[in-house]
C-alpha cells in the first residue's frame, strides 16, 4: 500500500492536499483530495498524510507504507520536533502509525504525480473528494499505470 502526499501551490499561503492509496501491485485503491484554507506548508503536508492514514484504516488497510514529497514531514513525524502548532497533528499520526510495522519514507516530486495531478483539481474545485478506482479520471489512471510500470515522465512546464 502507498499513500502519496502532496500539496500546491507553495507560494501563497492557501494549501490543498491529496494522496492516492495503491495496493502492493500499484493499483489505486482510492484517491482524494480536499482544499485545506490558510496554513502552512507544513501543516498541509502533515494533514495530507494524517487524512490519508484515516482514510486507509477505514479501508480496513492495516500495514501501511506512507510516502511523501515532505522530508520536514517525514523527520517530525519519525524524529520529533517542529513547531508547536503541530504537535496534536504528529501526535495523531504516531498514534495511527506503528513505526515498527508501518513504513513512511521520501519520495521525490516526480514520484507524485498523480497526487500532484489531484491536488491541482482540489485547487480548482476546493473541496473534499475520493475517486474510487472505477471513477478515477482517464488522465489520473494513466499516470497510475505510468508509475505503476515505472515508465519515464515528462513532467508539464
Amino acid at each position: 500500500m502507498y499513500l502519496y502526499a502532496i500539496n500546491i501551490p507553495r507560494d501563497i499561503l492557501l494549501h490543498v492536499y491529496s494522496g492516492i492509496i495503491r495496493d502492493s501491485s500499484g493499483q489505486c485503491i482510492r484517491a482524494f483530495f480536499s482544499f485545506y484554507g490558510n496554513c502552512t506548508i507544513l501543516e498541509a503536508e502533515l494533514r495530507a498524510i494524517l487524512d490519508g492514514i484515516i482514510l486507509a484504516q477505514r479501508l480496513g488497510l492495516s500495514v501501511l507504507w506512507v510516502e511523501s514529497d515532505s522530508t520536514l514531514a517525514i523527520h517530525c513525524i519519525t524524529k520529533g520536533g517542529g513547531p508547536w502548532h503541530i504537535q496534536a497533528t504528529i501526535r495523531h499520526i504516531r498514534h495511527l502509525l506503528a513505526l515498527d510495522r508501518d513504513t513512511i519514507t521520501h519520495i521525490y516530486r516526480e514520484g507524485n504525480q498523480v497526487a500532484d495531478l489531484l491536488a491541482s483539481e482540489g485547487w480548482d474545485r476546493r473541496c473534499y473528494h475520493e475517486y474510487s478506482s472505477q471513477d478515477l479520471p482517464r488522465r489520473h489512471r494513466s499516470l497510475v499505470q505510468i508509475d505503476r510500470f515505472g515508465l519515464p515522465t515528462v513532467r508539464g512546464l
